[in-house]
């Protein structure tokens, strides 16, 4: 049996995932939902699906079973909390909300309903950060970096729409909580929001953290790097569809003084965004168990939204 499914936001990533979701044997892609006339027509003519302008006009029109929620930032609560209202298994993709407490909101709806709510953590499906957990035990370091040629998202900064990804990969990572934090940003050509924005983050165990964003970057950049005592790992995620981990060793004993083991590995992330719908829908029928919780995506939000409240506490410059 298919899962009748319908894509809310036309955009750029909610064209990924009703192209997608329109391979995947396990769903039919049955609607598109956008306020854009254009955007509709495009969906009609590329995948051969009825378009609606709102989500009150699909639900009236047909029944679904489950929906992507891929329309901008600042909707995503009042989008997810129609949709479980009306019995419909979400993904919506990240962050859940920009609010903690309107996404724990949506996270007590959905169990209370019995629904399946899944936030767009896209890179807990990347095969390389999953190779990282494998490698790392107690880092005392990691560096994050993300910065990309694009000032495509409009309603938020970069903190909510590019950090949070990084944010997330840490919070797997490092044992116990944070116990210090620290923001600056800078607003460019005319933005409300932080265009760049520099955070480190201080856990209860000693690891120090730190994170770098920005929307307009001349090139992009994806890395990660994260420091143990005997070992250092390094993450290139900027060669789509590869990415490249290297692991470096400090060997011991005394004959290996000065010399480091080193362990490269070029990885293929095929198309995680199809596994993450793969999952999201096998979770609906109870045959995958979630790969991150609420109460991580929550984690994730609630940190995302202190380095938020720093930064605007230190008032970002305007250039």
């Amino acid at each position: 049996m298919t899962v009748r499914v319908a894509v809310v936001g036309y955009g750029v990533m909610g064209r990924y995932h009703a192209m997608n979701y329109a391979a995947l044997p396990a769903a039919d892609l049955v609607a598109v939902v956008d306020p854009d006339p254009d955007k509709r027509l495009s969906a009609q003519l590329e995948l051969g699906v009825e378009a609606y302008p709102t989500v009150a006009a699909l639900l009236a029109a047909r029944p679904v079973d489950a929906a992507s929620v891929a329309a901008p930032t600042s909707l995503h609560y009042a989008l997810a909390k129609q949709l479980l209202l009306a019995g419909v298994h979400v993904l919506v993709e990240k962050p859940v909300a920009t609010d903690v407490d309107q996404a724990r909101e949506l996270a007590e709806l959905s169990r209370g309903l019995g629904l399946v709510l899944q936030v767009g953590h896209i890179t807990r499906f990347y095969r390389t950060v999953a190779k990282l957990r494998e490698e790392v035990d107690t880092p005392y370091l990691i560096e994050a970096r993300r910065l990309v040629p694009s000032t495509r998202v409009k309603d938020v900064g970069v903190i909510l729409d590019l950090m949070i990804h990084d944010i997330d990969i840490v919070l797997g990572l490092v044992r116990g909580e944070p116990v210090a934090v620290a923001a600056a940003g800078r607003c460019l050509n005319g933005s409300p929001h932080e265009d760049v924005a520099a955070a480190q983050v201080t856990f209860a165990d000693g690891c120090i953290v730190r994170l770098l964003a920005s929307r307009v970057a001349p090139d992009a950049e994806r890395s990660l790097l994260v420091a143990e005592r005997d070992r250092t790992v390094r993450i290139d995620f900027a060669k789509e569809p590869y990415a490249e981990l290297v692991v470096y060793r400090d060997p011991q004993g005394a004959s290996s003084a000065g010399h480091v083991q080193l362990d490269r590995h070029v990885i293929h992330e095929e198309n995680p965004l199809k596994k993450e719908l793969e999952h999201f829908i096998a979770r609906q029928s109870g045959e995958a168990a979630p790969i991150g919780t609420l109460a991580d995506d929550l984690r994730s939000l609630t940190l995302a939204s202190r380095l938020l409240a720093e930064l605007r506490a230190a008032s970002p410059v305007a250039v």
